[in-house]
């Protein structure tokens, strides 16, 4: 038996890399997951097949976090797979977007470029979280995956450091909001993740090398490495951490 089974629970950016490994560490610990996919429907279909293959459940649900809309559709498909409401014990906020090789510092960024990434990174949590609070059930669990870009300056990546502090913010805020229904809400904040989200940083060339020499663990984090992060805090033992930020980068910050 998993220490989730009968557990529900929501991850957004679910189809690849990070929000995908968290997918799957939820469900093989026997909880039933939705999760959202935008961009990538030929992985979301296979990771739903992989995982009812293994003997768990999920279910994949095209949405915009950025537009409120497609959000109330989200939640309308969720209701209907998890019950009237509240049917939700666990939302992980993943979805993100980055500037995928795009100009993206403070003297060259553009402003639609910003605007997405603010519209994704930040207003797509807020949305959801929203949504969410009605249907979460006491002494649920709430994780936002933010960026050690949230602490640290960045001028070469301003705008996107920008949307991960304030998602860390709004980590605080949900919070103090819930706590009185025993409820956590916590940020892991990964480092450089070998992902596809930082697939045009990695073809630089000596990228990983160099993350790896500044790393203080001596390697470029792992998708697992985070959803091993994000099923710590899912624990019951978890129940009286909330509020924090945490870092999930080997050392990289310190």
């Amino acid at each position: 038996m998993g220490c989730l089974d009968g557990k529900t629970a929501l991850v957004t950016g679910g189809a690849r890399g990070i929000g995908a490994a968290i997918v799957r560490r939820l469900a093989a610990e026997g909880a039933t997951v939705a999760f959202v996919w935008r961009g990538a429907q030929d992985a979301a279909d296979a990771l739903v097949a992989e995982i009812a293959a293994a003997g768990g459940t999920a279910l994949a649900i095209k949405a915009d976090v950025s537009d409120g809309a497609s959000i109330v559709a989200l939640f309308a498909l969720c209701d209907a797979q998890f019950g009237p409401a509240p049917n939700l014990d666990i939302l992980v906020n993943n979805a993100g977007v980055g500037s995928d090789g795009e100009d993206a510092s403070l003297k060259g960024g553009s402003e639609e470029l910003f605007d997405r990434m603010m519209a994704v990174n930040a207003k797509g949590p807020y949305l959801v979280t929203q949504a969410a609070l009605s249907r979460l059930r006491d002494h649920g669990r709430v994780v936002n995956i933010g960026s050690i870009s949230g602490k640290v300056a960045q001028h070469f990546a301003a705008g996107y450091a920008m949307s991960k502090r304030a998602l860390q913010s709004l980590t605080f805020s949900t919070a103090v909001a819930v706590a009185k229904r025993g409820i956590t809400c916590n940020l892991i904040a990964p480092g450089a993740v070998a992902t596809q989200f930082i697939a045009k940083l990695r073809e630089r060339p000596g990228f990983d090398e160099a993350n790896a020499k500044t790393t203080p663990m001596g390697r470029m984090g792992q998708p697992d490495d985070i959803a091993g992060a994000v099923m710590m805090l899912c624990r019951e033992e978890a129940r009286w951490v909330t509020g924090n930020v945490i870092e999930a980068a080997g050392g990289l910050a310190l």
